[in-house]
């Protein structure tokens, strides 16, 4: 893609009436913004506030591929510390080949530290726990057999199964309102999205353009199949 494109970023918070029901018009919405061109559909994670109807976003995802053709659809983001990351690689392959190509892996480790302490974690640990996850996912992602030794993960020689359709792996995606973690993403080739309004956003993108060129031949460069990462802004 390239130029501008519009696309759907989205929290299920409750409303009044059946889950289910709140569960259908957000599939119907979906159905309307595929017909009306929009490129694609990014869904939060929450936990324990009424923004959180939707706390597994892969179960909400893989009902959204069987109701759409052409939307991308993908999670902003996978919560990476609340994660087994051996779990996670299966559903990403998953909903990778239920939405025929068509997911995008947005990732991040939280915004909310209550959210995070709900489920037990100290939120100053979940940094460190987020950039191994992220290396396991990708390793599992793109091996046959996983092994990973870290402070948080270890994995020793598991045989990968599945595999995501797209390949290597569909394109990773990562949420941020922190100036400080533009670097990070840019340098690894991620695409990027934060909140608006545009002025204030305006030094997020320039950061992020000043720096993701400096690390075209970065090992630690990410999305190799992404030739020019978008850069997202929420309105």
């Amino acid at each position: 893609m390239t130029g501008v494109a519009f696309a759907l970023f989205d929290w299920i918070d409750r409303r009044q009436g059946p889950l289910g029901q709140l569960y259908e018009e957000r599939l119907q919405l979906l159905e309307a913004a595929e017909a009306a061109g929009f490129v694609c559909y990014h869904l939060a994670e929450h936990y324990a506030t009424p923004l959180g109807m939707a706390p597994s976003p892969s179960v909400f995802l893989a009902a959204a591929a069987q109701r759409t053709r052409r939307i991308r659809l993908g999670p902003l983001v996978y919560l990476l510390p609340l994660y087994s990351p051996l779990r996670l690689i299966g559903e990403i392959c998953m909903l990778d080949h239920l939405s025929g190509g068509r997911l995008d892996l947005g990732v991040g480790r939280g915004v909310s530290p209550y959210e995070v302490g709900y489920h037990g974690l100290d939120p100053a640990r979940t940094r460190s726990m987020f950039q191994e996850a992220l290396e396991v996912i990708v390793a599992g992602l793109t091996s046959e057999r996983l092994t990973y030794r870290g402070e948080h993960y270890r994995y020793d020689d598991v045989p990968m199964e599945l595999a995501p359709l797209q390949r290597p792996y569909p394109p990773l995606w990562y949420a941020t309102s922190n100036l400080d973690s533009v670097p990070w993403a840019a340098a690894r080739g991620m695409h990027l999205v934060g909140l608006g309004p545009a002025e204030a956003y305006r030094p997020f993108v320039e950061k992020y353009r000043a720096i993701s060129p400096k690390h075209q031949d970065d090992p630690r460069r990410l999305n190799p199949h992404v030739g020019v990462p978008r850069i997202g802004i929420n309105r």
